[in-house]
């Protein structure tokens, strides 16, 4: 039992200590142009709410374009001219702003056809279904239905 007790107690330290690991901020998908209209293509028909998480839902683990946006401070020239995903697209291409001059409240470039700079779009690789998502984080059911 005592065993059992210390391995318990190893785990839910190594869970609260995850390195890379952040929570969601819906804001950050202001400071981002057509952060509301990225598609994901994980879950087809749907939009990604969570842009710079390994999640569809936000939450968890940042992916390459998290990392990137988070050590840029926000939506830079470098960011926008970067391929975070490496499919050939540059990050500001992808949302719409291909030309790099897009700033917080302006309308991008362009608005339709817009996708995702964390996931190669030639060969999509989800990492994680989002049933399995679901099962581990049982609150972003909540969360995908008030938005």
């Amino acid at each position: 039992m005592l065993y059992l007790s210390a391995v318990l107690l190893t785990c839910t330290a190594m869970l609260l200590d995850t390195p890379g690991v952040a929570d969601a901020f819906p804001s950050n998908r202001d400071r981002i142009p057509n952060g509301y209209r990225v598609a994901d293509p994980c879950r087809p028909g749907r939009t990604a709410q969570g842009v710079g998480h390994k999640s569809p839902y936000g939450g968890g683990p940042l992916n390459v374009f998290g990392n990137a946006f988070a050590a840029a401070g926000g939506w830079t020239s470098a960011l926008c001219n970067a391929d975070s995903d490496g499919d050939g697209v540059s990050n500001g291409a992808e949302l719409g702003d291909p030309s790099c001059t897009w700033t917080q409240g302006q309308t991008p470039d362009r608005t339709t056809d817009i996708t995702h700079p964390a996931i190669n779009n030639n060969n999509p690789s989800c990492p994680i279904p989002p049933w399995l998502w679901k099962l581990f984080f049982g609150w972003t059911i909540i969360f995908e239905q008030q938005s």
